[in-house]
């Protein structure tokens, strides 16, 4: 399953639903283009070492959520809207209400479903990533920790992305249904640096579609 797959697997769109006043079948069909693009967001922060370095740090202070467990569905409850927020912010600047709009154009549900909908999703994607990229014990070998220690400033200075920008360009290549991601091991840190620009070739038309080049214009 790619990280799209197991997010969306552990929501509890119903009871989200019914949280935010709104039809579940509506909800369930903005909820894959909006986690797309956080992870769009994500990953093209990550592409340089400072955007890179601020984000692993915000990765591990995830790690220890409640939010997700192993086959469990995700604890609404434990959802911090107004971390939310903030995440929202570093990841699309002060573009957050474009992407609200455009993201409820191409889908055909409310901007106001939108709006109150990243908010949640938001701290979702960051913990679920913190717990697949951080620990030794992890499917990606504590890729935090290598970029938290200066391996992931080092790699970024060069005209590739960083270890983390690598490994989240392999996550967004899987999402959209790429070729750049092993199918077997979306994190594979081995391939982060050789699947960057083919990953991001692969979801470029996509994910501008989404975000309709709003990220980056802080």
């Amino acid at each position: 399953m790619s990280a799209l797959n197991d997010i969306l697997a552990a929501l509890p769109i119903e009871q989200l639903a019914q949280q935010l006043g709104e039809d579940p079948a509506e909800v369930e069909k903005a909820a894959a283009p909006a986690v797309t693009s956080i992870l769009g967001g994500l990953t093209q922060n990550a592409q340089s070492p400072e955007g890179e370095l601020s984000l692993a740090s915000a990765l591990q202070q995830h790690q220890e959520s409640e939010l997700l467990q192993e086959n469990e569905p995700v604890k609404l409850e434990a959802v911090d809207t107004n971390d939310g927020e903030k995440i929202l912010g570093h990841v699309f600047g002060n573009q957050s209400e474009g992407v609200a709009q455009a993201l409820s154009a191409q889908v055909g549900v409310s901007t106001l479903l939108v709006k109150k909908l990243l908010p949640i999703l938001a701290p979702i994607v960051l913990n679920y990533l913190a717990k697949q990229l951080g620990g030794s014990n992890s499917m990606a070998g504590n890729i935090l920790g290598q970029v938290l220690g200066g391996a992931g400033q080092q790699a970024g200075t060069n005209a590739n992305a960083g270890v983390l920008g690598g490994v989240l360009s392999q996550v967004l290549g899987s999402v959209l249904g790429g070729n750049a991601a092993p199918a077997n091991n979306p994190f594979d840190p081995s391939q982060a640096q050789a699947t960057t620009q083919q990953a991001q070739a692969n979801g470029g038309d996509i994910v501008s579609q989404i975000l309709g080049g709003l990220l980056g214009k802080k």
